[in-house]
Parts: C-alpha cells; sequence; structure tokens
C-alpha cells in the first residue's frame, strides 16, 4: 500500500531555492531572514501543503509605518480607529501597526516625515496629496518596501495599491444630488476642497463640475476655494462666498468643516435655502442631516479602509488568508431618511 511521503522542510528549500536552514528560520520564527526569501519560502510551503499552520506561522515582525494627518476631524479619528483594530485582528500574523502624525501640510515636512517613517519599516501606508517633493519621497520608499496609498492615490509612485473610493464617482453623484435638490431654476454653487493637491480632491471637484455642466446647466460653478484641511476656516470662507455671491444656491464640501458651514449658514438666516453636500458620516454631520441643514453626506467608511489597507501589505507578504474585498472601498449616501442607528 503506497502511503503519500509528507512533505519537509528539505523539500520546502529545494524548491524555494534557498538553504534548509532559511526555511528553518523562516517556519520556526526565527528570523534574520530577507523579506523576499521569507516570502518565496511561505509560498511554496503553501504549496506544497506543508502539516502545519502556515497561516499563523510564527515569523519575524511586520512594521508597518502609517503616516497620516492629525486625527483631529472626524474622518482622521475613524482611521486611526480602524488601525487600532487591524493591529487587534492582525496579531497572529505578527503585524505592528506604527502611527506617524505629520507635523505640518508643507511638501518637504512631509517628505522629511515619509523618509524618517521608511527607516524601520517593512511597509508603508500613506495619506498624502500630489507634490513633485512628496511624490519623489514616496518613490524612493516604494523602490525598497510596499506602499499602500489610502484614501487619495499617487500612482505615478510605484506604489503597491491604492485604497479607497471612487472618488470621480463620488464627485459625480455629488454633482448628481446638487443639481437636483436645487432645482430647475438652478443657481450659483462653490466647492469647498481641502487641499486640490490631494487626487481625490481633485478628481472629486472636476467630476461634480463635469455633471452640473453638461446635466444640469442652469447651475453655475462660480468658485472653489480651500480649507487647507483646517476644520476652523469653514465658517469665514461661507461667509465670504456669501458676501461674493448673495444669491449663493449649494456648497458641495468634499473635505472637513461641515460644522463651520453650518454655522455661517445659521448666522446668515441661510441653512434651510441653502444645498449642502458633504463626506463622512460623523456625530456633526448626522445631526445637521437631521437638522435639515445638510442634505447629504458621501460616506467612504474609514474603518473600513484602514484594515483593507493593512491586508493589502500583508497579501504581499503572502501572511493571512485574503478577505475577497476589493481594494476600491464602497461608498454610501446618506440623507435624513435613511440615516443608521446611531453607534
Amino acid at each position: 500500500m503506497n502511503v503519500r511521503r509528507k512533505p519537509t522542510m528539505e523539500d520546502v528549500a529545494k524548491a524555494s531555492g534557498v538553504s534548509y536552514s532559511t526555511v528553518e528560520r523562516v517556519l520556526n520564527g526565527r528570523g534574520g531572514v530577507a523579506r523576499e526569501k521569507e516570502s518565496r519560502v511561505l509560498e511554496w510551503a503553501r504549496k506544497l501543503k506543508m502539516d502545519r499552520a502556515l497561516d499563523e506561522v510564527s515569523v519575524r515582525w511586520l512594521r508597518i509605518a502609517i503616516l497620516t494627518q492629525q486625527p483631529s476631524s472626524p474622518y482622521y479619528v475613524a482611521l486611526r480607529q480602524g488601525f487600532e483594530l487591524a493591529q487587534k485582528s492582525f496579531e497572529t500574523h505578527r503585524v505592528v501597526c506604527h502611527l506617524t502624525f505629520f507635523d505640518d501640510l508643507e511638501p518637504k515636512s512631509l517628505a522629511a516625515v515619509i523618509n524618517r517613517a521608511s527607516q524601520k519599516a517593512d511597509a508603508m501606508i500613506v495619506v498624502a496629496y500630489e507634490h513633485s517633493v512628496v511624490v519623489d519621497a514616496i518613490s524612493r520608499v516604494a523602490r525598497k518596501i510596499p506602499v499602500v496609498t489610502l484614501a487619495s492615490d499617487l500612482p505615478d509612485t510605484g506604489r503597491l495599491a491604492y485604497v479607497g473610493i471612487d472618488n470621480r464617482c463620488a464627485g459625480r453623484t455629488a454633482g448628481e444630488l446638487m443639481g437636483r435638490f436645487i432645482g430647475r431654476d438652478g443657481g450659483q454653487v462653490i466647492v469647498i476642497a481641502g487641499l486640490r493637491t490631494y487626487l481625490g480632491h481633485e478628481e472629486r471637484e472636476a467630476a461634480f463640475r463635469s455633471v452640473m455642466r453638461r446635466k444640469f446647466p442652469a447651475c453655475d460653478v462660480v468658485a472653489t476655494v480651500e480649507s487647507r484641511e483646517d476644520e476652523k476656516s469653514t465658517e469665514r470662507l461661507t461667509r465670504d462666498a456669501f458676501k461674493k455671491y448673495p444669491d449663493l444656491r449649494g456648497i458641495y464640501n468634499l473635505s472637513v468643516g461641515d460644522e463651520g458651514i453650518a454655522r455661517a449658514l445659521k448666522a446668515l438666516k441661510r441653512e434651510h435655502s441653502t444645498v449642502l453636500i458633504g463626506h463622512e458620516l460623523t456625530e456633526i454631520s448626522r445631526a445637521l442631516l437631521i437638522d435639515g441643514v445638510m442634505d447629504a453626506v458621501l460616506d467612504q467608511s474609514p474603518f473600513v479602509e484602514a484594515v483593507r489597507a493593512v491586508e493589502a501589505i500583508l497579501g504581499h507578504y503572502n501572511r493571512g488568508t485574503p478577505s475577497g474585498l476589493p481594494l476600491q472601498t464602497p461608498m454610501s449616501i446618506y440623507l435624513q431618511e435613511n440615516l443608521p442607528p446611531a453607534s
């Protein structure tokens, strides 16, 4: 009776083209093996169906550097919580998520933080805008370790993957909603961006303008202003907009600061005659929807984005079982009448 021989470490070593000692170090989690060899050993151990829990094999710890803005706005707070969940969820795969926050948003400052954080990292997840200095810094890092861009893509950096919503689709959706809410008579509309150098913000704005121009010609997008991701500035920007455009009918806020816009609208007695569309379902935007100050919120689930970004890194290193979820995260549209229960 023929009994099939179980594969051994010698078999894995021969198949993956490394020494027995290298295989032993990888499968017993003793470290000291280059990333490329480690991935090759694990790949062949799985192909040969070694009789061990390879998804939980005690390999060396992966250090993931996560770079975002300070968690002062609700989006970045939710993102941080998502990474905290990912750290706990993937602990058996020996992952360390190390969050670093940008001190400010100047290009040279971002590049310095990116370079510094990459020195002791095995991978990087970054939320950054498109500027030659920033793109160059991330491109250098991407040549050494896998980089995942989050929320706003940087496609020319050699990054491993982009995780986030389709920002063009988000902009088109906002345009469709704005045009329908304002109605046949049309009117003037402004866009409040965070930083137009964020590719995601640029894509949202361009798609929004395209839909308004093509489908709702009576609506005139008269200006785009920047909050520079400063929540406190949106109240001033809104007041200034009404001074310049007294007949303003709509505001598309594609970044932070819904509360500041709402304060200005209430002070001007325009909260129920101005269509306000924004992003991210938070306690603030939920309350504004209930009060009828906001008309629609496009949500991209930053919590989910954080977890998917870490999964993309794990997939690169052949750790864990892929969830099968798409890297392009779904977008939800919330109105006053379809709000989910408050958490």
